[in-house]
């Protein structure tokens, strides 16, 4: 009797093994494998999108894949564009991740001048052959390719490699209190801001500012005051006549040349927005302001009520007005703020996060 039930048992495994083994035997290759790619690939494969498990089997064996896998940011749904990419241009993959991550994929040529513009902090990619354009065009040297990149990407993002006043782009006005107005940018001749209102703070002078500006003003007059300072608008709001007799004035005393270094042509003029004004104190004047306590504060301060320092000492080549420290312009407190911590311009605040 036992030996029936071993027999039984034997028989029972050996059939086991043999449904096993010929399951085996059927088993259809996998065709990944028939391609080329290691099992280790071919693991990688089988947990990716049914698009892309579909392209490497419809295509020739890539090598790179599991590469593509270490490379930081290297993103799964664009699997395909980094072969294509690669297998195209050549580039390592790490340069292959991040041109393709940030769409820049779209070139016919990539040399090392290109990619080096394109990792710039402040990049435009449909602005890339004004950068080479203006590369070429350069007189001076630079210690490193990165200082001639950030070179390079501010001038032309701030319209440099374009003489001033030759392009007149309509200011957007849409963009309300963020609009650009400078040598290139041009408010209509018939521009006067919607909400215009009266200042009567704190001199009693009838001039005129945006509502939100004033709003704003008031509250750094109130907070400069209860710090002993007292601040004093000069010159707000201006009309397109107002600025052209106040311009055409300099150019008779001073010249063309030497009038647009301190003062817009009509219709270029931020005074004409509402958003900007010329501030000094009841002791000081243009030429005293800068030495003034006022004006220490108000660098200090100002970028919390949404003022910026529009023309800044250093950067005239960018704003293309000699240094004003009087000269404030309202922003919004955020981009006030941002420009605050970065020392950019507003014409390379536009640039980066407006336009």
């Amino acid at each position: 009797m036992k030996k029936i039930v071993w027999i039984f048992i034997i028989a029972l495994i050996g059939s086991f093994v043999f449904v096993a083994v010929n399951n085996f035997l059927k088993k259809e290759p996998n065709p990944n494998l028939e391609k080329g790619y290691t099992e280790e690939e071919v693991a990688v494969i089988e947990t990716l999108s049914e698009e892309n498990k579909n392209y490497l089997l419809e295509t020739n064996y890539h090598p790179n894949l599991l590469e593509y896998f270490a490379v930081e940011n290297m993103m799964e749904e664009k699997l395909i564009n980094y072969i294509q990419f690669h297998e195209t241009y050549g580039l390592n993959l790490n340069e292959t991740v991040y041109i393709v991550n940030h769409n820049y994929d779209d070139l016919n040529v990539y040399d090392e001048s290109t990619i080096a513009f394109m990792h710039g902090d402040y990049y435009i990619h449909e602005y890339l052959n004004r950068y080479l354009a203006y590369q070429t065009q350069l007189t001076v040297s630079f210690d490193s390719v990165e200082t001639m990149r950030d070179y390079v990407i501010t001038a032309v993002n701030s319209n440099l490699d374009y003489a001033f006043y030759t392009q007149d782009y309509a200011v957007d006005l849409e963009k309300n209190e963020l609009i650009l107005v400078n040598k290139y940018y041009k408010l209509p001749s018939d521009y006067v801001p919607e909400n215009l209102v009266k200042i009567e703070y704190p001199y009693g002078v009838s001039l005129m500012l945006q509502a939100t500006v004033y709003e704003q003003y008031k509250l750094m007059w109130e907070a400069a005051k209860s710090q002993g300072l007292s601040l004093y608008i000069r010159s707000p709001y201006r009309s397109y006549a107002t600025q052209n007799t106040l311009y055409n004035n300099y150019v008779a005393r001073d010249g063309k040349a030497a009038a647009d270094t301190y003062s817009a042509r009509p219709g270029y003029s931020e005074h004409q927005t509402g958003l900007a004004f010329d501030v000094t104190s009841p002791t000081t004047n243009f030429d005293t302001f800068e030495y003034s306590k006022e004006f220490e504060w108000l660098q200090e301060n100002a970028y919390q009520y949404g003022f910026i320092l529009r023309y800044p000492k250093e950067k005239e080549y960018i704003t293309g007005y000699m240094y004003e420290p009087w000269h404030y312009r309202y922003v919004g407190v955020d981009v006030a703020t941002k420009i605050h911590e970065t020392g950019l311009t507003y014409e390379e605040y536009y640039a980066y996060y407006v336009r």
